[in-house]
């Protein structure tokens, strides 16, 4: 072979050459088969197909082309073997395993050369393979080194590794399998597997299992099993199992076990930590929905009234210190009631709970509508408030309540966060390929990479500090983002320090609405 490439159907075969020795490959009673440099097969007779469980040539070229075919059990060694015959032209007596097409495994022995050209130049490779009822060249085969495994799972801890030969004695005891079942090494050496850790009502099957994988070649599944140790207490684990051959042709089966029992007993603690950690958050949420209803109710009547006495509804106030008074009243209230609703939703949306209603609503007008809002704020901080939507922006669907909160706490946070004679704006396009991209930016204060992540996590501030110049409840970028995903958007925050802050959200083309042009 090399063909460790067997997918590529033959092609430009010299029928002269195969015309000519036609008969007496096609009644050789060994496998025959020829590749290209490559590794791809151009011919193969069919003594060659049988040994994959086939009848006819036909049928090994059909069967290479599959997707899901793999002749070899060890490609590695497969390669390894051609790299060796690229060097030194002919090799004998190769023995390796190839998988049938029944999925069961076969040892063959092949010699092979490689074919050149007048120039010296590999143009393919032959050889003929024979099958073979137990490997007599085992020492040929490119495995681990036996003192090499076996240093290898003597350090390993938590892992149990025992081999047994064919008659199910033990061979090889590592220490974890001493600290497993308790039975040192002089203890276990040629004892037999179920009189050591098979449970008695298991002997029979495993017994039957081990017998079924040596003669019809069916391995042993991996899975959970309980097993017992040297005092007779169950031991739970899980199960590995590995077929062998030794140097002189004898099977010999290992097991690779895990112990369960800290394993399930982790198990169990998360499974607590996390039915605890659950109720932990239905409860937050359950007091934050209570609370901020409790909180709301006298908030709007204490805004309500203020917003009375402000306007002087039933006369003067008198005093003028009584008006000043009345306004940071309102404005207080207003301010909490804000805070409020924004722990209320984030509490909402974190349980899953946010009634959204997406309707169809136009874009350019929610933009103008925050615009309208923080423009007074703007003016007052001396930052300039810019625009550039496009005239031909389509309507989307989506709850009208998120997109202007949305808006609204970007366009607030980055007027908080530009300086004096500073700029704000807000750019909304629309294309069928990319959709909606509406980006918020500012050329304010910015923030490093890590400065970023904690704006982004819900009641936490890049300046913490009591002596913190900026106000606010860490809400406005969590909640944001929030409601920009459960909307079917997606929110990405670009800043440098000293340079600026974008905000960029992306809706898909499906939520827009698009009206038929007449």
């Amino acid at each position: 072979m090399l063909a460790y490439n067997n997918t590529q159907p033959p092609s430009n075969l010299n029928a002269g050459e195969l015309d000519s020795c036609e008969s007496m490959v096609n009644n050789s009673p060994y496998g025959m088969y020829r590749t290209d440099f490559d590794g791809y097969f151009s011919a193969a007779n069919p003594a060659y197909a049988k040994l994959f469980g086939l009848e006819t040539s036909e049928e090994f070229f059909d069967y290479i082309q599959s997707p899901n075919c793999q002749l070899y059990t060890d490609l590695d060694f497969r390669r390894d073997t051609y790299d060796r015959l690229r060097k030194e032209d002919r090799l004998s007596h190769i023995v390796y395993q190839i998988f049938k097409v029944d999925g069961t495994t076969q040892w063959v022995s092949e010699s092979c050369v490689a074919i050149r050209d007048r120039y010296g130049s590999i143009i393919a490779f032959e050889g003929y393979v024979e099958p073979l009822a137990k490997s007599s060249n085992l020492e040929q085969i490119n495995l681990v080194p036996e003192v090499r495994f076996r240093a290898i799972f003597d350090q390993i801890e938590n892992i149990a590794v025992q081999g047994y030969d064919q008659e199910r004695r033990v061979i090889y005891w590592n220490n974890a399998s001493t600290q497993l079942y308790g039975y040192t090494l002089s203890e276990a050496m040629g004892g037999q597997l179920e009189d050591l850790i098979v449970p008695e009502h298991l002997h029979e099957r495993i017994i039957s299992a081990h017998k079924r994988w040596l003669e019809c070649n069916q391995p042993i599944p991996s899975g959970e099993i309980t097993l017992r140790n040297k005092e007779g207490s169950p031991i739970a684990v899980y199960s590995s199992h590995v077929m062998l051959v030794n140097c002189k042709g004898e099977y010999e089966m290992y097991c690779i076990d895990v112990e369960l029992t800290e394993i399930k007993k982790v198990e169990r603690a998360l499974r607590v930590a996390k039915d605890h950690a659950e109720r932990a958050s239905q409860a937050k949420t359950a007091f934050l929905s209570t609370m901020t209803h409790e909180l709301r109710t006298p908030l709007n009547a204490i805004i309500g009234f203020s917003e009375v006495m402000e306007q002087q509804l039933f006369g003067e106030l008198g005093h003028p210190k009584y008006q000043e008074y009345v306004n940071d009243i309102h404005k207080s209230g207003s301010h909490l009631l804000s805070v409020i609703n924004d722990i209320l939703d984030l509490s909402m949306i974190e349980a899953g709970e946010l009634n959204l209603t997406q309707k169809e609503i136009c874009l350019k007008s929610a933009i103008d509508h925050s615009f309208e809002i923080v423009q007074t704020k703007a003016i007052s901080a001396g930052i300039t408030l810019q625009t550039n939507v496009s005239c031909d922006l389509p309507s989307m669907k989506i709850d009208e309540r998120s997109i202007k909160q949305i808006l609204l706490n970007l366009l607030s946070n980055a007027i908080k966060f530009t300086a004096d004679k500073g700029t704000v704006n807000i750019t909304a396009n629309y294309t069928k390929h990319d959709g909606f991209i509406i980006e918020i930016e500012d050329n304010g204060i910015g923030m490093n990479q890590s400065e970023i992540e904690i704006a982004l996590r819900p009641f936490t501030q890049v300046d913490s500090s009591l002596e913190r110049k900026y106000e606010g409840t860490g809400l406005g970028l969590p909640l944001s983002r929030s409601l920009t995903v459960i909307n079917g958007g997606t929110f990405k925050l670009i800043s440098e320090t000293g340079v600026g802050t974008n905000a960029i959200l992306h809706f898909p083309s499906e939520m827009a609405v698009l009206k038929d042009k007449i």
